[in-house]
């Protein structure tokens, strides 16, 4: 038996917990950042706020945009549902949904970000849910679907949805019908009822779907960015939360320390997504500004990987940025942050409108190809993202 020393050189990527927790407050929506900043004014005595913390409105002379379509009516019908000590909690979860409807954090992660229970989360869930169109507030494609169901489904439908969606999407239906024990004419009946009268995703984009109910309260929507006649930005959260250390913790012995540390990271992170949202909306700002003068009806092409080259952070930090986010233009109309990112549309509908034309059914892979040889090189998986995103089966079940 011999003993050897041996060393490696070698390359890892490690996430550090200082990271995370700045993409996890990145993430959050404005109501999430205010609710996070009064729970630790309250918990933290070495913390105070410099101003009363209001937001000033739009600009002078601008009428503010009133939301009476879908978002604001499911915050209201949401919070009817709920006591009202947990309506921040449904403002939140409502601002946890991405454009497809669905829950982008888990009940626990909103539990530990509001300082709550998962109890209190997931009852302010499911009122979004009863009061949302059917599938809203889903966390994945099966959930999705198993909210869009009723009692009187057939119980087939629900147990395919429930345990056999891999099975169904490969088109291994007599499969199914073996692992249930009942014919594949039963199964292929459940996958036509599924493909025919269920959808993948619920769209949160305005005017796509009226609330279920018609007594909904309008409420008025807060910009997040603000774009100024002189291409300007600002981010309105440092106008509601303009935070400092207290005096007298200033000076303070050992014993108050701990609580000087936490107040100087607390504001830390909240600078350094200040930093990255008004970063983001300068780089928007300098692509765009054809349109934020009014010359132009809609934006200029722009992705949201150009926008991280341009401010050297990754894709997924710009996402983060403007996910569910809303900016004011110079000309006081609020606009979602994400209509910036227009350029997704023209590939998208060149899938759709090929797919409706095809001769026989074509994979995402001949799809691409034929593509390319047009003004959109795409590559598979982004023509498999667009089918998903138009409700189009793939190849095996057209």
């Amino acid at each position: 038996m011999e003993l050897a020393l041996e060393g490696r050189v070698g390359l890892r990527l490690e996430l550090r917990p200082q990271i995370v927790a700045y993409a996890e407050v990145l993430q959050l929506p404005a109501v999430g950042v205010d609710a996070l900043v009064e729970r630790e004014l309250g918990d933290n005595p070495a913390l105070e706020r410099v101003d009363d913390g209001a937001w000033r409105g739009p600009a002078a002379g601008v009428t503010e945009w009133v939301d009476g379509g879908e978002v604001g009516a499911l915050r209201a019908e949401a919070r009817l549902l709920v006591p009202a000590v947990d309506g921040a909690i449904v403002e939140y979860v409502v601002g946890c949904l991405d454009q497809r409807g669905r829950l982008t954090s888990t009940t626990d992660e909103i539990a530990v970000c509001l300082g709550v229970s998962p109890t209190r989360v997931g009852r302010a869930l499911s009122a979004v849910q009863k009061v949302g169109p059917a599938g809203i507030g889903a966390r994945d494609l099966r959930e999705c679907l198993l909210l869009q169901l009723e009692d009187r489904t057939p119980t087939a439908v629900r147990t395919v949805v429930d345990r056999h969606l891999n099975d169904l999407a490969a088109g291994r239906l007599d499969r199914i019908a073996k692992s249930l024990g009942t014919s594949a004419a039963e199964i292929q009946t459940a996958s036509d009822f599924i493909k025919e009268r269920l959808v993948p995703f619920v769209p949160l984009d305005l005017g796509c779907w009226p609330p279920r109910t018609t007594n909904a309260r309008a409420e008025v929507l807060r910009p997040d960015y603000v774009f100024t006649d002189e291409f300007a930005v600002e981010v309105a959260e440092e106008v509601r939360h303009s935070l400092a250390i207290s005096p007298s913790y200033r000076a303070g012995g050992a014993e108050v320390q701990e609580w000087l540390a936490r107040a100087r990271l607390f504001m830390s992170r909240l600078h350094q997504r200040w930093q990255t949202m008004r970063a983001v909306g300068e780089a928007i700002v300098d692509n765009q500004k054809v349109f934020l003068s009014g010359r132009a009806d809609c934006p200029a092409p722009l992705t949201r990987a150009e926008v991280a080259h341009t401010i050297g952070v990754h894709e997924s930090t710009v996402s983060r940025a403007v996910s569910a986010r809303w900016a004011q233009l110079p000309s006081g109309r609020l606009t979602p942050m994400a209509d910036f990112f227009c350029t997704s549309a023209e590939p998208r509908d060149a899938v759709r409108d090929l797919i409706a034309h095809e001769g026989r059914p074509l994979s995402d892979g001949e799809i691409a190809r034929l593509l390319s040889t047009t003004a959109h090189p795409i590559a598979r998986r982004t023509v498999a993202k667009y089918r998903a995103q138009l409700g189009i089966a793939a190849q095996s079940r057209r």
